[in-house]
């Protein structure tokens, strides 16, 4: 009886082992010079790979993860050499960024990451149109 209950236990385990585990990483930043600029937390965060996208937020020291895991043939697959976007929001202010993903089963088997780090600035260049197009106005009235 104990082996039989030994078996059945290893089968149960087995069945919720991934086949696949590709692991999206990163942290939100608040300025694009990553050795200076502080976290973000509680950011948005939209990971977009294969046409499927997961949804996660920022922790309080910026970073955060999702995982695409395939079961027994069942999930969501993201394979070595895909392209990952990430879409970071907070209070308006959203940017993205892409990343590869890089095959590490040489290490851990059946293991995929990638790593993709946003720096979550206001975007300035409608600002600066909308000065342009204003001064242009301006000059042509004087």
């Amino acid at each position: 009886m104990f082996a039989f209950v030994l078996v059945v236990s290893g089968l149960a385990l087995a069945s919720v082992v991934p086949d696949q585990k590709t692991v999206i990483a990163g942290k939100i930043y608040d300025s694009p010079n990553f050795e200076t600029a502080n976290p973000v937390a509680n950011a948005n965060v939209n990971v977009t790979c294969n046409g499927i996208t997961l949804t996660t937020i920022s922790q309080n020291d910026g970073t955060y993860s999702a995982s695409f895991v395939i079961t027994g043939g069942v999930g969501d697959l993201c394979p070595n050499n895909a392209i990952v976007t990430v879409v970071a929001e907070k209070n308006g202010i959203t940017n993205s960024g892409t990343g590869i993903v890089h095959d590490y089963t040489a290490i851990v088997p059946d293991l995929y990451i990638g790593v993709v780090n946003i720096a979550l600035v206001p975007e300035f260049s409608l600002i600066i149109g909308t000065l342009t197009i204003l001064s242009a106005v301006g000059i042509f009235f004087v």
